[in-house]
């Protein structure tokens, strides 16, 4: 079973991931050789355009590849998650203030609502912190101008801290949510080529979570916009007078 999906990881892998750095790889050549062929056939606007679009290329290439990356260590087993309590409200806000520029240039409002007195979670922080780049960047991606995004963490049941993003996007057909967290899948093809969009982002999401035993959770209906959600365990703090006696207990003390 393992070698089996092994060999269907490298046969999705390989055409889909050709596809998506062939387009930014023609453009990027295109560019610099006009560039390196009329150097003064050119304005200084149209070479200062054309710097900028091969710049734009490259820092797609970047994402791609790193995504690509990413994938291949999730599926090889390279990733060991190191689990310590945070505060998952700290994280939410540092990984928010990363987006400001962005979701001001959309003109997209970025909320956080946070439960009063939210326990810290259990979890591998910067796997994450990763989790949050991707819905966060996800939700910005598919909500209008004058849209809003929503992150929202509450005290669960059994122990949890729920958190979700909910975006003001074009939200999700039944078949769209069915095969959103698949890797490669573009709910509109068209779109793939904005901001290196491979469809990695959201399996990734489901990767990691899988890594904490934890699920995402799709909900959306179209025309309502799409909610991510998942829960991660809270972290209970060991009382310090139970702290101390405990070792001497082991030793039947």
């Amino acid at each position: 079973q393992a070698l089996q999906s092994t060999d269907t990881m490298r046969r999705e892998v390989l055409p889909n991931g050709s596809h998506d750095l062939r387009t930014p790889l023609t453009t990027l050549r295109a560019h610099l050789e006009t560039l390196a062929d009329e150097p003064l056939g050119l304005s200084v606007q149209e070479r200062r355009e054309y710097i900028d679009v091969s710049l734009r290329q490259t820092k797609r290439l970047i994402r791609l590849v790193e995504q690509l990356l990413e994938v291949a260590k999730l599926d090889s087993a390279q990733v060991t998650p190191q689990i310590e309590p945070f505060s998952i409200a700290d994280l939410a806000q540092d990984v928010v203030q990363k987006f400001a520029l962005s979701a001001q240039e959309g003109g997209i409002t970025v909320e956080i609502a946070a439960d009063r007195g939210l326990p810290w979670v259990q979890a591998d922080i910067g796997l994450i912190e990763r989790v949050l780049d991707n819905l966060i960047e996800n939700a910005l991606r598919y909500s209008p101008r004058g849209g809003r995004v929503q992150i929202a963490l509450e005290s669960g049941a059994a122990g949890v801290v729920r958190l979700s993003v909910t975006d003001s996007g074009p939200g999700l057909t039944p078949e769209t949510a069915a095969r959103v967290l698949d890797r490669f899948y573009r709910a509109d093809p068209s779109r793939s080529g904005a901001g290196g969009h491979a469809g990695l982002g959201l399996s990734i999401v489901k990767s990691i979570l899988e890594l904490h035993s934890t699920t995402i959770e799709v909900e959306g209906r179209p025309g309502l916009g799409a909610r991510f959600a998942f829960s991660l365990p809270a972290f209970v703090a060991v009382p310090a007078a139970e702290a101390v006696s405990s070792p001497l207990r082991s030793f039947g003390t």
